[in-house]
């Protein structure tokens, strides 16, 4: 099994990163934008970790992008300037890009045929 880390390692490096962006990108008066970049670090860190071993990471981890990208407007944070919102919309379309080109690599065994433990 030939793995790729470049994928993981982005992908989480990329969630970790996004979780400061509130502070180094001047929003961080907002709680919800605060709150939800924790909880969506804690949530989908692990997860970026395993992009490229399981079909079912990847998939999560572009659903989280895509998350990410509309967070601003949904926890009502955008208003606070381009960059609370540009951030989050680039940082969530890169994490649906790494998700989409991971190949998973290791597949779980298929149920036996009929008759056979």
């Amino acid at each position: 099994m030939t793995r790729r880390p470049i994928l993981p390692t982005g992908a989480a490096t990329l969630v970790a990163l996004s979780t400061l962006a509130p502070w180094v990108l001047g929003y961080s008066a907002s709680h919800a934008a605060v709150a939800g970049h924790i909880a969506f670090a804690m949530a989908f860190g692990p997860i970026a970790l395993l992009v490229d071993a399981f079909a079912a990471a990847a998939g999560v981890l572009a659903a989280a992008g895509l998350w990410l990208a509309v967070s601003p407007w949904v926890l009502g944070y955008a208003a606070r300037g381009v960059a609370a919102w540009a951030s989050e919309v680039l940082a969530g379309l890169a994490l649906v890009v790494l998700a989409r080109s991971a190949r998973p690599t290791v597949t779980l065994p298929a149920d036996p045929p009929e008759g056979r433990p």
